[in-house]
């Protein structure tokens, strides 16, 4: 399997190559970072990088599954968008207002994730508060659409699109106001 596959593999198959150890989620996050540190600059999906965490979580998750101990979403890489807090992680919110507010908590989805084994790798960009029909912010700049760089991405989640679209991280989430996951 080349990086390039492992990089778009469902998180469903790559759960089943876990546990059948054909795959390791350290070799699948590593595939991903490198991915991200070739493309990110161009495409400019994620706010905040996790690698290094990512890595040791990776290798713990890898050993959860040599105890046959995994969790539903062990060793899963996830990028979260930048409006869903992480106890001790910056949130910005994609605003310059933000941009040094650390909460103290975590917001219930991304702690739903985590318990689940899934694995924080990364935070995506989004418009200031997620109030915009396209993926741009004074903080963080345009995020573009990996196919075609002359266009953004569009809705709020634009992050969490792009990165899927250019394979820098294996699950995403996003919220949907008025359009933003559909966009």
């Amino acid at each position: 399997m080349t990086e390039s596959d492992l990089c778009y593999l469902p998180a469903v198959e790559a759960l089943e190559r876990f546990g059948a150890r054909k795959l390791s989620p350290v070799e699948l996050m590593e595939a991903l970072i490198a991915r991200a540190e070739a493309i990110e600059p161009k495409v400019n999906a994620f706010s905040y990088t996790y690698f290094d965490e990512a890595l040791e979580a990776a290798r713990r998750a890898e050993q959860r599954y040599l105890r046959a101990d995994p969790r539903p979403l062990e060793g899963i890489p996830v990028a979260i968008k930048d409006e869903s807090y992480i106890a001790g992680k910056p949130t910005s919110n994609g605003s310059l207002l933000m941009q040094d507010y650390v909460p103290d908590h975590t917001s219930f989805i991304v702690q739903r994730l985590l318990d689940a084994g899934a694995i924080v790798h990364a935070r995506t960009t989004t418009p200031e508060f997620s109030i915009a029909g396209v993926t741009w912010s004074k903080l963080w700049g345009v995020t573009r659409n990996p196919w075609n760089l002359d266009c953004t991405c569009g809705g709020s989640s634009g992050g969490s699109g792009a990165s899927l679209a250019a394979g820098t991280t294996t699950l995403a989430n996003g919220s949907d106001i008025g359009g933003s996951i559909r966009i």
